[in-house]
């Protein structure tokens, strides 16, 4: 096996593009919903101020701003990791022999991209699961290389590659 293609028969710079450009996408389209619930929140509490102000108003208000500001720490949060997963754009070619940042990770039992946390997603008909550096079991796996193997939870993985 040369060092262009895979396992999983795929040349490892395209298959590394398309799941970081999935990656962005996913990521962007999360923090279009929570921004569109904002607006939703905000549109809403206008409308209730513009009715007489009443007291039963007031309990909702609270309740309005403590959901606005649940969501917005949401996107404080999705911001941050899109933040992380452009700053990979530079490296993404980069070609990794052991599990850290950027790395493609193929095991016997599943694909995992080291990058931030996303939920499963297609790419090149392959399921990925987007792996955050701060998740348990990327602790257990980082730093590991090819062949080697490790334990999370109930579940032995043997890794068959890193890209």
């Amino acid at each position: 096996m040369n060092k262009e293609t895979s396992v999983l028969n795929i040349k490892h710079t395209a298959f590394k593009k398309a799941l970081l450009e999935a990656a962005i996408n996913k990521h962007q389209s999360v923090i279009d919903d929570f921004q569109n619930s904002i607006r939703e929140m905000i549109g809403s509490e206008n409308e209730a101020n513009q009715a007489e102000p009443d007291l039963s108003q007031q309990g909702f208000n609270s309740e309005q701003i403590h959901r606005a500001n649940a969501v917005g720490d949401q996107v404080s949060f999705a911001n941050r990791e899109m933040e992380i997963l452009q700053n990979m754009l530079p490296t993404i070619e980069d070609i990794n022999d052991t599990v850290k940042l950027g790395s493609v990770v193929v095991t016997d039992k599943d694909i995992f991209f080291v990058s931030t946390s996303i939920e499963r997603m297609k790419v090149n008909g392959y399921s990925v699961f987007g792996l955050s550096t701060e998740s348990p079991i990327y602790q257990v796996m980082k730093g590991k290389k090819q062949g080697e193997s490790f334990s999370f939870k109930v579940t032995q993985y043997r890794i068959k590659e890193i890209f």
